[in-house]
């Protein structure tokens, strides 16, 4: 399967025509290979250009589950950042 990735590494499209017109005008890059049923949401570039599938082998569950969990570690650490400002501020 082809899939189109805009310039910062997220994913784009997968309809050729849309994808190859982005590309022409240097909004996106085109990456071949990627195994078919593979959700969009799994993907994106790593800084290499590479193709990362997030939660690569698990099932579309597990992964949510993972994505779920990775967002709320995300949201306590963003917290406790958000707090330890505060704290600073108020010294």
């Amino acid at each position: 399967m082809d899939y189109y990735f805009t310039n910062n590494g997220e994913p784009f499209t997968g309809n050729a025509e849309t994808g190859d017109d982005a590309v022409a005008k240097g909004n996106a890059v085109k990456k071949t290979g990627i195994a078919d049923g593979t959700e969009s949401w799994r993907l994106s570039l790593d800084g290499s250009g590479n193709v990362v599938i997030f939660a690569d082998g698990k099932s579309e569950t597990d992964a949510q589950t993972d994505k779920e969990t990775a967002r709320t570690a995300e949201v306590a650490a963003n917290q406790v950042k958000e707090d330890a400002i505060i704290a600073a501020q108020a010294d």
